[in-house]
């Protein structure tokens, strides 16, 4: 018993001394010079809505209002696609008290709603993705809905409210079991741009002259709801074989964490990563390839969980999905809780933010710079520093889709409900409550975050 007790506090002794390890890393790495500032508005093209400091629910609400409300941007008889991303949960994944509100605001919009709305997703976890991750595991934090504990239980909850006019949604990789389909007269399935089957070729390369040129070619889902409804990501409703012509809207809803030293921060672009067919696997030493000579969005990029041969190619790939496939009507991030060097632990922060903007780019750029950097005070979470991944996959993203990374662009509206004001400019750094936990990996990691960077 002495001798378990003695190894129990060593243990608690090594977990708090690096929990205070951190605190005074962090702490010593604040100076006013190393914080972010704001570039003036020089002509704006852009909007981004940012509410801060209230429930999350109340958050999505205020970022609403400030964009004209819900009965502006979605209308009476539009199919509504929201994209989380579920590959994790607690603060990987979007918060779900957000998603709710969002799809409550559309469902109960002024004026009616007859459309439908569906949450759609491939988490890349096999032939049944519904019984992996974000769906099923049980959020510690982040969810803020009681009773309500993952992905399942928020679909439950909304299927029991909503009937046939909500749905969900599963994309399932081809070499998952999901089905290689050429328009929506095979069925759902994913469409691949090789230039058969009547289907265009659609595809980029890494630039490269030697063994290492690698080429990615565009892919996107097929699927239908709980009504029937045949929905074509790229080319939109499919009724009686042909486009009816009926409103699509696609909202790409992410959270915001570190995800790695070869990505940096994850985020809105990053989430295209699930709207994609990922066969072949991730290492493009391995296979890696989604068909004949073509590497998948996650090969094309990376050598699996490091960089690739050519910086800025996961952002050269989803700006040629945005230019040629489609481009969100609503990026949201809903920044409830931001991990500091993983996706489902602590170090963490409490950021109570929730930001939307047209621009997926002009919102990463944003949120990674305001929210994320200040609290992690690592310069691989700052947009503006070159030796990065981010900074190089924001500027190839904006090159190909025409995005916009300078925020001399973006005009900024942020509400405060702490205050019950719009912020000024010099008052966008959000910094959150943090709780660094006892999890030595995840702290070891921010600890080399801070030493490499």
């Amino acid at each position: 018993m002495i001798a378990e007790f003695f190894m129990i506090n060593r243990r608690l002794f090594f977990h708090n001394s690096i929990s205070s390890l951190c605190m005074l890393l962090l702490t010593g790495c604040t100076r006013k010079e190393d914080l972010p500032y704001r570039r003036k508005l020089t002509q704006k093209k852009v909007t981004l809505y940012r509410s801060v400091n209230g429930a999350p629910s109340e958050n999505v609400s205020k970022v609403m209002e400030m964009m004209g409300g819900v009965e502006k941007v979605f209308g009476t008889d539009d199919i509504v696609v929201i994209k989380p991303n579920i590959q994790w949960w607690n603060q990987g994944a979007p918060n779900l008290a957000s998603v709710n509100a969002l799809i409550s605001m559309i469902m109960e919009r002024t004026g009616g709603f007859h459309g439908e709305v569906v949450i759609a997703e491939n988490n890349h976890r096999g032939a049944q993705p519904w019984n992996h991750a974000g769906w099923v595991k049980t959020f510690k934090r982040n969810s803020d809905i009681p009773g309500i504990h993952n992905y399942n239980h928020l679909a439950d909850h909304l299927k029991k409210n909503y009937g046939d006019r909500f749905s969900v949604c599963h994309w399932v990789n081809i070499d998952a079991g999901g089905k290689r389909v050429y328009s929506p007269a095979d069925g759902p399935g994913y469409v691949l741009c090789d230039g058969t089957g009547g289907v265009p070729l659609l595809s980029i390369s890494n630039g490269r002259k030697d063994e290492k040129r690698r080429e990615v070619i565009m892919s996107y889902p097929v699927f239908q709801t709980d009504k029937g409804t045949m929905i074509d990501l790229k080319n939109g409703i499919w009724r009686k074989g042909s486009y009816t012509g009926q409103p699509l809207k696609f909202v790409n809803c992410a959270a915001l964490n570190h995800h790695s030293f070869y990505c940096g921060p994850t985020s809105a672009i990053k989430n295209f990563l699930g709207v994609c067919d990922l066969s072949g696997g991730p290492d493009p030493n391995n296979n890696g390839k989604l068909i004949n000579k073509y590497y998948n969005f996650h090969s094309f990029p990376f050598d699996k969980w490091s960089k690739g041969p050519a910086p800025g190619m996961l952002g050269l790939e989803i700006g040629m999905f945005l230019k040629t496939i489609r481009k969100p009507d609503l990026n949201l991030t809903t920044a409830e809780w931001i991990g500091l060097s993983t996706r489902t632990e602590p170090p963490i922060a409490h950021t109570r933010a929730v930001c939307a903007c047209a621009d997926p780019v002009a919102l990463d750029y944003h949120t990674a710079k305001y929210i994320l950097y200040p609290n992690t005070k690592t310069q691989l979470h700052n947009p503006d520093t070159t030796k990065g991944p981010f900074y190089h996959d924001l500027q190839k993203c904006s090159e190909r889709s025409g995005c916009i990374c300078d925020e001399q662009y973006v005009d900024i509206e942020s509400f405060d409900h702490s205050t019950a004001r719009l912020q000024k400019d010099d008052e966008l750094i959000v910094r959150g409550e943090k709780t660094w936990g006892h999890d030595i990996k995840s702290l070891l990691k921010y600890f080399a975050m801070k030493f490499l960077y």
